[in-house]
């Protein structure tokens, strides 16, 4: 085999791992994720605590209000990423129910280079009480979002990523007097 087939035969194995290692690197998740500090607004009162290894943040129930709560997202992946907004599909959450989430320009598309970090805040909305027994409790603790690589993965089809939230957001379903559509037989007891 002479010099010029073995050149030639070198480019092309070459060429077909760096297409195989573009189509993996395409199809996995990009590395996000959510640190502090973190701060809430759209309810009366807040408090943080720790369990073991859990930090959860206790917020008043406000039925109807919109609860914004704010943290740090992080890009830890090799390459730029595009956030556009919530997935459609979120984690269940009986008295939350996700709106929406922006950066700090209020934009809910946003790119992130690699290690860049930005300000972004999740709106969820409060409702939902007259279907759960007073004193139960909702949480949140991750957020779907839909992401896509830019540069050389520009025009791929968006996916979607999982980002564990910093704290756990904790609401409790207030008491009858509180949960203005509540009625007799709209509640489980308990």
């Amino acid at each position: 085999m002479g010099w010029g087939r073995r050149a030639g035969l070198v480019a092309v194995v070459l060429a077909v791992l760096l297409a195989v290692g573009g189509i993996a690197l395409a199809r996995s998740a990009p590395s996000l994720r959510a640190d502090g500090p973190t701060s809430v607004s759209g309810t009366e009162a807040t408090g943080v605590f720790r369990i073991g290894d859990r930090t959860v943040r206790q917020v008043r129930y406000d039925d109807g209000g919109t609860l914004r709560y704010t943290f740090e997202l992080t890009n830890d992946d090799r390459l730029p990423v595009t956030v556009r907004g919530l997935a459609d599909d979120q984690p269940p959450s009986r008295l939350f129910t996700y709106t929406g989430l922006t950066d700090a320009g209020g934009q809910a598309t946003f790119r992130l280079s690699p290690g860049e970090s930005a300000q972004v805040t999740l709106s969820l909305l409060m409702g939902g009480c007259e279907t759960l027994s007073a004193r139960a409790g909702a949480f949140v603790t991750a957020v779907v979002l839909r992401v896509e690589r830019a540069g050389v993965l520009t025009g791929l089809p968006a996916g979607t990523v999982t980002v564990a939230l910093p704290e756990e957001l904790h609401t409790g379903s207030p008491r009858e007097a509180f949960c203005p559509s509540s009625t007799a037989t709209s509640r489980p007891p308990g």
